[in-house]
C-alpha cells in the first residue's frame, strides 16, 4: 500500500436497500453514497489517487467557501499499488497492472505515512476512470453477498483482492478497480 491521501467526509448510516444488516456506518471512498463535504474535483485538487494531498487544503477550501464541516470526519487512505481492469472478466480474468494516475488529476501526490492519530476501518474497492467513481459495496450492494465489517469495507488487503479475483463485482460499473484502505483520522467528528 501506498500513501495517498485525506477526503472529508460526512457519513451516513446504511441505506434501507442494502440488505447487510451488520453495516452500522458507510464509510466507502467513493462519493456516491458518503458525502465528499469538501469538493475537491471541481477546483482540480485532488491528485493522482482522486484524493487531496493534505488535510489542511480541505480545511482551506472549508474556510473560503463558508462550507459548514462540523458534522464531517477527516479520511486518510493508502491504494494499493496494482489495478485491475473489468471489461474483460466475462471472457477472463485480467492480470493486475501498475497502478496509473487518474487522468483528471491536477496535483502531483505529496506522499506521506499514515498520521499517528488514525484507525484502520478496512478495504474499499473502488471502481475509477477519471475520478474515483463508485464503491460497488455498497454502490451495487455487493456487501450484502460479501462479508463486510461494520463500516461496510473488507476487513483485509487479501480479502478485497480475493473478492475481485474470484468475480464478486463482475456486473458492477466497469472501469478499473483499486482498493483503497481506509483510516478514520481521531478525533472523529472534525470542529472548526
Amino acid at each position: 500500500m501506498v500513501p495517498a491521501g485525506y477526503l472529508l467526509k460526512r457519513i451516513q448510516k446504511p441505506p434501507e436497500w442494502l440488505k447487510a444488516p451488520h453495516v452500522a456506518e458507510v464509510c466507502n471512498v467513493s462519493g456516491c453514497f458518503t458525502d465528499d463535504a469538501v469538493d475537491i474535483l471541481t477546483p482540480w485538487l485532488h491528485n493522482a489517487f482522486g484524493v487531496a494531498n493534505d488535510p489542511e487544503l480541505l480545511w482551506r477550501l472549508a474556510r473560503e467557501g463558508s462550507i459548514d464541516v462540523s458534522d464531517a470526519q477527516l479520511f486518510y487512505y493508502e491504494a494499493y499499488e496494482q489495478e485491475i481492469e473489468s471489461e474483460t472478466w466475462r471472457e477472463n480474468p485480467p492480470p493486475w497492472r501498475p497502478l496509473k494516475p487518474l487522468p483528471s488529476a491536477m496535483m502531483k501526490p505529496v506522499l506521506a505515512a499514515v498520521p499517528d492519530n488514525t484507525t484502520r476501518l478496512g478495504y474499499d474497492v473502488v471502481v475509477c476512470e477519471d475520478f474515483l467513481e463508485h464503491s460497488p459495496l455498497l454502490c451495487n450492494s455487493v456487501a450484502a453477498t460479501l462479508p463486510v465489517n461494520a463500516h461496510c469495507l473488507c476487513d483485509t488487503l487479501e480479502q478485497a483482492k480475493g473478492a475481485i479475483e474470484g468475480g464478486q463485482f463482475d456486473g458492477c460499473e466497469p472501469g478499473d478497480y483499486r482498493i483503497y484502505s481506509v483510516y478514520r483520522v481521531e478525533p472523529g467528528p472534525v470542529t472548526d
